[in-house]
């Protein structure tokens, strides 16, 4: 079972102090042998930041662990499903007490079934074996688990209604998927709003996003392309893309109208399998 990046960095510090320890080395020498600051090692050794992966053979034999540290990281950091930049939204996801998503192409991850997720994944990367994409499949699913969580997040998204209509992987799996999106979005928890497909230009449309509140670290923006993700926490993008979104829901139906349109094209794809 995949553990998140934050659990990964706490275990392989412990791993790195007790190592360190054994060798008789303070934090300054084995820094020092790094290239890095002592801060930078105390902080790795309580899980507060990692190493680069080309760091790793080199502290291991730094600490004439024998090969232990490398193989200890590795196990940690094994292939679970996600892209290593999309890996602390992933934690951030976990960790937030509320996120605020608008998607303009497809439905959010947080809100996919398998059988759509497959979809996208495998369009995505299409020489890509049938193992590796059960197992990016998996790695989706699985972040669903913040709505069942005692204290997951208050969770708004926003959705173009074209994104809706788009029938990925044929009617039924869009069929499906609607339904697990009007599982899923329950009110005052977890809240989807629509744009209608008629509304003029809006100020969301040069791409998708997600906000997030975080318990002592304040408000984080991200946005993704396929192939990495841009975190930003500096006040003036993060008042610029709380005010997109506030723009968002304004053109946006309400939720209980949104929910009233899914419902109906819901019912569109059965009358046109």
């Amino acid at each position: 079972m995949a553990i998140s990046r934050k659990s990964a960095r706490l275990r392989f510090g412990f791993e790195v102090r007790r190592s360190r320890q054994r060798a008789g080395m303070t934090q300054q020498q084995v820094a020092k042998a790094l290239h890095i600051s002592q801060s930078h090692l105390s902080d790795v050794e309580v899980g507060k930041k990692g190493l680069g992966t080309e760091q790793i053979p080199r502290l291991d034999s730094v600490l004439n662990a024998g090969g232990t540290l490398v193989k200890r990281w590795q196990d940690l950091h094994r292939e679970d499903g996600y892209a290593e930049w999309f890996r602390d939204v992933v934690t951030l996801e976990q960790e937030a007490t509320e996120i605020r998503l608008y998607q303009s192409s497809v439905i959010p991850g947080l809100f996919q079934t398998p059988e759509y997720a497959h979809e996208l994944i495998q369009l995505g990367n299409p020489g890509t074996a049938p193992a590796v994409v059960a197992e990016q499949v998996e790695a989706r699913i699985r972040r669903q688990e913040i709505f069942t969580a005692e204290k997951g997040p208050v969770v708004m998204a926003v959705i173009e209604e074209h994104v809706l209509r788009r029938p990925i992987g044929g009617t039924e799996v869009m069929a499906a998927q609607l339904d697990k999106l009007l599982k899923l979005a329950r009110p005052p928890r977890v809240t989807v709003q629509v744009v209608p497909m008629d509304t003029p230009e809006h100020y969301g449309m040069d791409g998708s996003f997600a906000l997030f509140v975080i318990p002592e670290k304040g408000h984080l923006a991200y946005t993704e392309s396929r192939l990495s993700s841009d975190p930003r926490d500096d006040q003036p993008a993060i008042d610029a893309y709380m005010g997109i979104f506030g723009n968002l829901r304004g053109v946006a139906l309400a939720p209980h109208a949104s929910r009233a349109l899914i419902e109906k094209i819901r019912r569109e794809f059965d009358a046109h399998p």
